[in-house]
């Protein structure tokens, strides 16, 4: 088959009109969707199998393209390089023989020559398509994200029950999520800029959707830990303040540093500074997602798709997107997998300083903002080089060696001069996922706190999610092997991805799973994504010619479960998904004008640093508003009407002074299924506590009221004197 036509089509695009046969030759014009990235490279058009030339990503073609004169196409386009749309392109054809190589200007020049009636007829074509479904999309996630406003407000006006504002949540998120991912998924390729500019909609419309949750401040736990400790830099001018709640903090100051300086330059409030620096952040380590993907991959198609399905992942519109020193810290680990790559790419003709330097800054700065992030990227360098050796791609390997040795050196002495409390910190967390896991190896369950487990719904969506990504991984290693096997970063994500696996296993068997295994999806889902990219694109081209339109919706349901599934099961909670009135025993609903003013006046009246036992869900506003060192393990002085020696003795060793007391605790069971942080009867609670195991104290000798507010008592244990 040689290539009878060159010519220029939609949006300047070049188009291939390859002769079918000798008699009723007919013309196929497939190329438009094929090489909108390739600039002047060469397309080289050999003689394979149709089979065997599948497109890797199954993401480039479009099966319902029709010939120049309006028949079926009798020939298929796609392409035949590792790299998913990138490289060269293949003719597929039984009986087709040879080769024909055509560069992106001859064919501009043939364009100009030959054809100019078929040229109108593309024109003519190109007329009819849409310019483009960015504005579409970005008004439809407009009018989603007022919906989830709407809804947020209705529960703060007391209809957090009512079913019309749990509809209207998930329509508004119904409406930013289904043009989003129609448009990536859709059989219209975007160019790359559109790609972009989806992806910006989908991330900008869930972070604002994140802070119409709490607009007026924060109540997250996890972002009043280092609201508290931006405080204390603004107050002290240095980081010598101690955190309570996030004794760590102080020690990886990246998050703190910049935001402080943001309010002192700005005169912006520390809210809205920590809005804008973790948004920004945010929306960054997306960009550089994108980036990355599409370097490794040579599409930016199946990048765009490949950071949808990143999207899924649990903590994605969460805990991604905090005012918390992991958000400020992935961008960066992101911008140094980005310069690996760029430093090993680049021809050795042309300079790398820039890049070097970039990458070395942002090791830095990652070692310095978050432990956690610093340890992954060391890990993935280290992959990223084991892959490079065993695809023998030398050049890679060294420069990820390199850059591994320098992340590692800076993290061992971030370790040991600047945080040498971080292993003190961690080691509970990896003590009890290690313990669970022996726990499940053993054959027994793990000791799991049994919280409620939440709708059918949600869990039977969760499962859901499970299998298809379980299903999804295995047949992007088959891609994997069979075409991309010598590129070291697709192994070394093929490799990675398999963490995925181990996150379910740590949802099932570790003590608190769901919390660690979506704390881990962050890292895990960037190489399950990119693998689960390239599984999607396959099913897609493996039954395109005869089920197109069908393959095309059953990939776009799929992937809205995944995305549903990481806002259903993610965070908030079931139970706290509407903002609303207090709840007891909560995480955000905990967060409520009478608890602040009440941990205000302990700052205030008793001093900082006083250790008080406390509820669960006024732990964390005792320790940020009040500035206060709650104790964890009190369940004891509460679930007992009668206050003995031995408590006395207990709350004496353990150096409390106070007893902060809410008494709506016996009016409601606790929504988190446990009444304090550290609570040995939690999940078993079928009644609310006793009111005569809050009052206890107020005939106890030697006890003393020193607040109430109605709902929030506190009082002075023996010893302890009433001031700072």
């Amino acid at each position: 088959m040689a290539v009878d036509r060159v010519l220029v089509g939609h949006k300047g695009i070049v188009c291939l009109v390859v002769a079918a046969g000798a008699e009723g030759s007919r013309y196929a014009c497939r190329m438009c969707d094929l090489v909108t990235t390739l600039g002047d490279a060469t397309l080289t058009l050999p003689q394979e199998n149709a089979d065997a030339g599948a497109d890797a990503s199954g993401l480039a073609q479009k099966p319902d393209s029709l010939s120049v004169d309006g028949s079926p196409p009798a020939v298929a386009v796609s392409e035949s390089s590792p790299d998913p749309m990138a490289g060269t392109a293949r003719l597929e054809s039984g009986t087709a023989e040879g080769t024909a190589t055509v560069t992106v200007a001859d064919a501009r020049l043939a364009s100009q020559q030959e054809l100019p009636s078929r040229r109108g007829r593309h024109a003519a074509e190109r007329s009819r398509q849409p310019v483009s479904p960015v504005s579409a999309v970005t008004m439809i996630a407009a009018t989603g994200l007022l919906l989830v406003a709407f809804a947020y407000t209705a529960g703060r006006l007391g209809h957090v029950s009512s079913p019309w504002a749990n509809r209207a949540y998930w329509a508004g998120q119904a409406f930013i999520l289904v043009p989003t991912a129609a448009s990536l998924l859709g059989r219209r390729v975007l160019t790359a800029s559109e790609t972009v500019a989806v992806i910006t909609v989908l991330t900008v419309a869930e972070y604002f959707a994140w802070i119409c949750y709490s607009p007026a401040a924060f109540t997250y736990p996890d972002e009043l830990e280092h609201w508290r400790s931006t405080v204390n830099v603004l107050q002290t001018g240095g980081l010598s303040g101690a955190n309570y709640l996030l004794p760590i903090s102080p020690h990886y100051p990246g998050l703190e540093e910049v935001t402080s300086a943001l309010v002192s330059v700005t005169g912006l409030s520390l809210f809205t500074s920590g809005l804008i620096v973790a948004g920004i952040a945010h929306l960054l380590f997306i960009y550089v997602l994108f980036l990355l993907f599409r370097e490794i991959s040579g599409s930016h198609r199946v990048a765009g798709v490949a950071v949808l399905l990143y999207a899924s992942n649990l903590h994605f519109a969460s805990f991604d997107s905090m005012f918390i020193y992991q958000t400020l810290a992935l961008p960066f680990l992101g911008l140094t997998l980005l310069a690996a790559w760029r430093l090993a790419s680049k021809p050795p003709a042309e300079p790398r300083v820039g890049w070097l330097i970039l990458a070395v800054l942002a090791i830095i700065v990652t070692v310095a903002t978050h432990h956690v992030t610093s340890y992954v990227l060391v890990a993935a360098l280290v992959l990223i080089t084991v892959a490079a050796l065993l695809t023998a791609n030398w050049r890679m390997a060294a420069w990820t060696a390199v850059l591994a040795v320098l992340s590692a050196t800076a993290t061992v002495c971030w370790l040991v001069f600047a945080a040498p409390e971080t292993w003190t910190y961690l080691q509970p967390f990896a003590d009890e996922s290690l313990q669970s896991f022996r726990d499940l190896l053993a054959g027994g369950g793990a000791d799991v706190v049994p919280i409620s487990a939440g709708p059918l719904a949600d869990r039977m969506l969760s499962d859901i999610a499970v299998l298809a990504v379980s299903a999804l991984l295995p047949v992007g290693w088959w891609q994997v092997w069979r075409r991309l096997r010598h590129q070291p970063w697709t192994v070394a994500l093929a490799i990675g991805s398999i963490g995925w696996y181990a996150t379910v296993a740590i949802r099932l068997a570790a003590a608190d799973g769901s919390e660690l295994a979506g704390r881990a999806a962050t890292f895990v889902f960037v190489p399950a994504a990119y693998i689960a990219a390239l599984a999607v694109g396959h099913l897609a081209s493996a039954v395109v010619r005869r089920h197109a339109r069908a393959v095309a919706a059953a990939v776009l349901v799929v992937v809205l479960m995944l995305l549903f599934d990481g806002l259903a099961n993610g965070w908030p909670p079931y139970w706290e998904r509407l903002p609303g009135s207090f709840q007891v025993a909560g995480s955000e609903r905990s967060v409520e004008p009478e608890v602040i003013a009440a941990a205000e006046w302990t700052l205030k009246a008793l001093g900082h640093g006083n250790r008080i036992a406390t509820d669960v869900g006024s732990y964390p506003v005792l320790g940020s508003y009040g500035d206060q060192d709650p104790v964890r393990d009190v369940a004891y002085l509460y679930t007992s009407s009668v206050y003995t020696l031995a408590d006395a003795s207990r709350a004496k060793l353990q150096a409390l002074r106070y007893i902060w007391v809410d008494q709506r605790l016996s009016q409601s069971l606790p929504a988190s299924g446990q009444y304090f942080p550290v609570d040995p009867d939690a999940g078993k609670y079928k009644h609310p506590l006793p009111a005569a195991d809050l009052t206890k104290f107020n005939t106890q000798p030697g006890i003393d009221r020193i607040y109430d507010s109605g709902n929030i008592v506190i009082y002075q244990l023996p010893g302890a004197s009433h001031g700072p």
